[in-house]
């Protein structure tokens, strides 16, 4: 009878399980990812899929059936991967943990497909089948293993360890890459720094790693000796120790220059101050210097500081405003500590971010002093609506609702900058976005807010649009550089959908205020469409580069070029049309601008997130206009897009005018100007030596610019022999394109010893 019952059962069922054996089990939707979503929640030990044959056997063959060990059997032809897991191996543990899925599909189909395992019986060997992935992997990676640049390493994976590839270069420094992330020298960066991009061009790198190794070549030598001057610029900048606050204001026509510059731009974006009470103290301080207070000597001086990036176009109060950043951080390490836990600390610390960022004074490293900010602001509890705690003046109350709103723009944008996670969750605070009121309107006494309506522009209300759009942009924070979330192309696609409908509420939102008698300046605009249009660019960078294989992330690389180009467009609008050229730079040298552009100046003369959008668009476009050329199949010359090449050529110039403002690095000059002459003959047909050589030549000539440039920063003409001198106990064979970073050699040795 129970034989017959079998027969019954086993007629009834002809479609293959596709469930795991605990959903099916508990006759619950499986997702078919392995572990699968379900056995994650619950926690199982083991996730595991039951082999199955294309066909069913008759009931004759039931008692013939093997029971026992099966050894698996892998398909040939594996599910598309992402390309943030393609370079680790995946196990599934008992305790919860999860390492990143090198074989699971971004449509979220099973890994090992069940149709590929045939005449398995039921049992099913679950550590037979991890090792023989690890097996296939070893297999691959040695397989595939000479078709990496020279030198190029690949550290196979052990149980419990992630892959990690290892690409030597003496100019960009040895870059490890891991599955979410990078390591150069002693930083960890997760995807969305910059750095993640350099992988993809390491064919024009290795042009330059022979006449690199060889520490006599011309190419070294300028290198080492524009390194050294760039020392001697940095240290010129430097304040000497043992100094007073406040005993470089300058001028009152230049300080009041400087204060409106800082006004009309950072602050109409980032709320810090509460303006009439800053201008009234600003007033005292003009009539009676000592009787103003520290903690606003101190405002005084960053707020000069970050107006001073915009003071004209080659940033020629650079010197005082490294100083007053300075004497902030003096400040801020002072004793007694207790005494700056009040609004005018956090005021103080706020500043300080921006001004590091902008003034380039350690602009990498912002994201650790805002995580002190943000623990400094909950030890506060700024965290908390003023509405749960103790009564306060409405003043009070709504700038510490404004100052949590610019520390949480700050934290993620320093986020987004450094590849570190954002450190806050939505779930971690519940003060409310700011009143949409001027500050005309608060007062010291109780008088109640007026209700403005929401489309009416206020002093806030560019603050309180870029709060609307917060929660997606954390979200996509998170995702890229924490390590603990995992996600499939179907997560990033989910992502965008949701950034694109919080985009168009933003933009209806700011084209309602047009129609009011008071209208966001072109600065705001420009700059909220910055700083929003940037998160869809370092969403789908992590798979760019698997894009121009895959056609499954082609939507990736659309929206990567798209959004380039726009944000490049939207600090420099003629750049897709008439890109300006490197003559004729040098023609306009010690000229400016008829009329000045506030957020181009920015770009050129500030730091931080105001140069690494502008970088990381220019990169992509670079790679994308030489994919093109490659992928160019016509009879005719290769030609990429019009728009493209242009903003890339201007890009170069770009760069070039940041070296004439006072950037002491020329890596990026170097890099650039080379990519576009390899773009340049690429275009011309040239092939394999010739190429090469026209590279060369044009990484020359950009490193002898670049020597000129910072001699003129240096001042008078330096020693040329003790610059060659010095330059032969300096080099540093791990350059990078931010050449201030110290080497930690434990971590390439770890690296290579694993």
């Amino acid at each position: 009878m129970d034989e017959l019952q079998n027969m019954k059962s086993d007629r009834r069922r002809r479609r293959p399980a596709l469930s795991c054996v605990s959903c099916r089990k508990s006759k619950i939707r499986c997702d078919r990812n392995l572990p699968c979503s379900a056995c994650v929640r619950s926690k199982h030990k083991t996730c595991v899929f039951e082999p199955q044959s294309p066909s069913h056997p008759r009931h004759s063959d039931l008692s013939s059936a093997a029971v026992g060990l099966i050894q698996p059997h892998i398909s040939s032809t594996e599910p598309p991967r992402s390309p943030v897991e393609s370079r680790t191996s995946y196990v599934h543990h008992g305790d919860g943990s999860h390492e990143d899925p090198s074989t699971i599909s971004l449509t979220g189909s099973t890994p090992v497909d069940s149709t590929s395992s045939q005449n398995h019986g039921p049992a099913f060997d679950v550590g037979s089948l991890l090792e023989r992935i690890r097996e296939l992997e070893r297999r691959l990676e040695e397989s595939t293993g000479h078709h990496s640049g020279p030198g190029v390493t690949t550290r196979v994976p052990a149980s419990g360890q992630e892959a990690i590839t290892t690409y030597p270069s003496y100019l960009s420094g040895n870059l490890h890459a891991l599955s979410k992330s990078v390591m150069s020298k002693t930083r960890y960066l997760g995807q969305s720094h910059w750095m993640n991009q350099v992988e993809n061009f390491q064919s024009v790198l290795e042009i330059f790693e022979q006449q690199c190794r060889e520490k006599k070549s011309e190419p070294m030598a300028l290198i080492n000796r524009c390194k050294v001057l760039a020392r001697t610029i940095k240290a010129q900048r430097w304040p000497e120790l043992g100094f007073k606050f406040g005993v470089n204001i300058p001028p009152r026509e230049i300080t009041d220059s400087l204060i409106n510059a800082y006004f009309r731009t950072s602050e109409s974006m980032f709320r810090i101050i509460h303006v009439p009470s800053f201008k009234r103290d600003y007033q005292n301080f003009w009539l009676s210097p000592d009787s103003v207070e520290l903690s606003f000597l101190i405002q005084l001086q960053l707020v000069m500081a970050i107006g001073s990036t915009i003071y004209d176009e080659f940033f020629s109060m650079r010197k005082s405003a490294t100083q007053w950043v300075y004497e902030a951080q003096c400040w801020l390490i002072s004793p007694n500590p207790k005494s700056r836990l009040t609004l005018s600390g956090l005021q103080v610390m706020l500043l300080l971010a921006i001004a590091q960022s902008a003034v380039a004074v350690g602009p990498d490293m912002v994201w650790m002093p805002v995580g002190q900010l943000m623990r400094t602001a909950i030890f506060m509890g700024l965290h908390r609506d003023p509405k749960k705690l103790p009564k306060m003046t409405q003043l009070r109350s709504e700038m510490r609702r404004r100052l949590w709103n610019t520390i949480l723009e700050i934290a993620l944008q320093t986020s987004i900058d450094s590849g570190g996670p954002p450190l806050i969750s939505l779930q971690d605070f519940d003060t409310c976005a700011p009143a949409n009121c001027d500050d005309d309107e608060l007062t010291d006494d109780d008088a109640p807010i007026p209700a403005n309506p929401p489309d009416k522009f206020t002093d806030m209300s560019m603050a309180i649009a870029l709060r609307t759009s917060f929660a997606a942009r954390l979200a996509i924070a998170r995702t890229l550089n924490e390590i603990s979330i995992q996600h499939t192309y179907d997560d990033i696609i989910r992502l965008h959908s949701h950034l694109s409908a919080v985009y168009k509420l933003l933009s209806q939102t700011i084209q309602r205020f047009t129609s009011s008698e008071r209208q966001p300046t072109a600065f705001q605009r420009r700059l909220g469409d910055l700083l929003v249009r940037r998160y869809f660019m370092a969403l789908h960078l992590p798979y760019f580069r698997p894009a121009m294989n895959e056609p499954t992330y082609a939507f990736s690389r659309k929206t990567v070029v798209e959004m380039s180009a726009k944000l490049y467009s939207t600090v420099f609008p003629l750049a897709a049309s008439s890109p300006r050229s490197v003559r004729s730079l040098v023609d306009d040298l010690g000229t400016g601008s008829a009329v000045p552009d506030d957020l181009a100046r920015f770009t050129t003369c500030g730091s931080g997130f105001f140069r690494s959008i502008l970088s990381q668009a220019a990169m992509a476009i670079g790679f994308e206009v030489q994919n093109q050329l490659q992928e160019d199949d016509s009879l005719g010359p290769p030609t990429p897009r019009a728009d493209l090449l242009n903003i890339f050529r201007d890009s170069v110039c770009w760069i070039r005018r940041r070296i004439q403002a006072g950037e002491t690095n020329i890596k990026g000059y170097l890099f650039e100007s080379a990519l576009l002459a390899q773009v340049e003959g690429l275009m011309k047909g040239l092939k394999n030596g010739e190429l090469t050589d026209v590279i060369v030549r044009a990484g020359m000539e950009s490193v002898r610019e670049g020597f000129e440039l910072l001699k003129l920063q240096a001042g008078p003409r330096p020693d040329e022999n003790a610059i060659a001198n010095d330059a032969q106990f300096n080099f540093d064979p791990m350059m990078t394109m931010d050449g201030d970073w110290e080497y930690d050699s434990s971590v390439s040795i770890a690296c290579n010893d694993s």
